[in-house]
């Protein structure tokens, strides 16, 4: 058989301490969509500013996604800020051109609020996406307008404030994904389909991987002053997702919020084999015990074991996670199901049946 193991050249000799060196996570969101990373972006950038002493509270600005293209319309008059993503120039009373990575250039706008609207739909950028920073000491908001200004009834107000990564809220995020997306194969994107045939059973080979996928995007959506890592290796293996706080950071300064073990329950494969009541239990006990030798060897605050439940029937979190439950609760592990259901008709049915029980008791 061929070695097909890569060759490191002056550094084989280190092979073992690099494949157990923990990536840094910078540059996480760099597979995430322009928009999400320009927003977080933004985020990271005005926080940046806002840790500096001299920061400036006068005026709002805005930040407009521009693309290499775009930067070529840009006016004349707007000044080229290659190291504005350092927070280290002045943010407030410009409009600034610039791409996911936060970097373009910068336009000053005379008078007031309504001196900023005027200018961008001037110049004619009211139709890109953007956000307006709005800052107040300790309660700065960004208003996002993904169609632009011009889509005055299409903007979302986001604060500023850092939003904690808890148990409680990363629950929340992936219970709004589930909602919005994964729910029933109806919600869920060609790109990103669970299931290869629902009405037979047949789940995507990669499901796993798909599901990951998912919730590292709304992590990175919700949580934007935190970077989120996924397959971080280590002797004990490799995390699915981690949640940590490493933004401006020294490396002894960073904290690690939460490590997530995710895992899929499929009553059958993309082919059809069927998976034994015996083999799927010993998957969720094999997710708890990741969960907790993950968080608990690499000093993460929360340990979760997230299961997505494609199976024929909803059981319910306490019959699926009854055998593990005393373990779990030992281990400070905290565990969370979700169920997928295999059409829209299959999520009514359940759901009436679950009320109707529900009455009766």
């Amino acid at each position: 058989m061929v070695d097909q193991t890569p060759n490191l050249g002056a550094w084989n000799k280190d092979r073992d301490a690099l494949e157990r060196m923990p990536l840094s996570g910078r540059g996480s969101d760099a597979d995430a969509s322009n928009l999400l990373r320009f927003n977080r972006t933004v985020m990271q950038l005005i926080a940046r500013r806002e840790r500096q002493p001299y920061a400036e509270y006068d005026r709002a600005a805005a930040f407009v996604l521009t693309d290499r293209a775009g930067m070529d319309a840009v006016p004349n008059e707007a000044r080229r800020e290659p190291l504005l993503n350092t927070g280290h120039h002045p943010l407030t009373g410009r409009i600034h051109f610039v791409n996911a990575a936060g970097t373009g250039k910068s336009l000053e706008y005379v008078g007031d609020d309504e001196g900023l609207f005027d200018k961008l739909t001037n110049i004619g950028a009211e139709t890109r996406p953007t956000l307006v920073y709005s800052p107040k000491p300790g309660f700065s908001t960004l208003s996002w307008y993904p169609n632009g200004i011009v889509d005055e009834e299409n903007v979302e107000l986001q604060s500023v404030t850092k939003e904690h990564p808890t148990v409680e809220r990363i629950t929340e995020v992936i219970s709004s994904l589930h909602k919005g997306y994964l729910i029933t194969p109806d919600l869920m994107s060609a790109d990103n389909n669970l299931w290869v045939d629902p009405t037979k059973g047949w789940a995507q080979e990669h499901t796993e991987k798909r599901v990951q996928s998912a919730v590292k995007s709304a992590l990175l959506g919700a949580f934007q002053h935190y970077t989120i890592r996924e397959e971080q290796p280590g002797k004990d293996g490799r995390t699915d997702l981690e949640v940590v706080e490493d933004q401006d950071r020294p490396h002894n300064e960073i904290v690690h919020h939460a490590v997530l073990e995710l895992k899929v329950l499929r009553e059958k494969g993309s082919t059809g084999t069927h998976y034994s009541d015996k083999k799927i239990a010993q998957h969720i006990r094999d997710g708890l015990y990741q969960a907790y030798s993950y968080g608990d060897g690499r000093n993460f605050r929360e340990h979760m074991l997230c299961c997505f439940d494609m199976r024929p029937n909803n059981l319910g979190e306490d019959v699926v996670f009854g055998a593990i439950q005393t373990d779990a609760a030992k281990l400070r592990v905290h565990l969370r199901h979700w169920f997928i259901y295999r059409s829209s008709k299959h999520w009514r049915t359940c759901s009436i049946q679950l009320k109707l029980n529900a009455n009766r008791d």
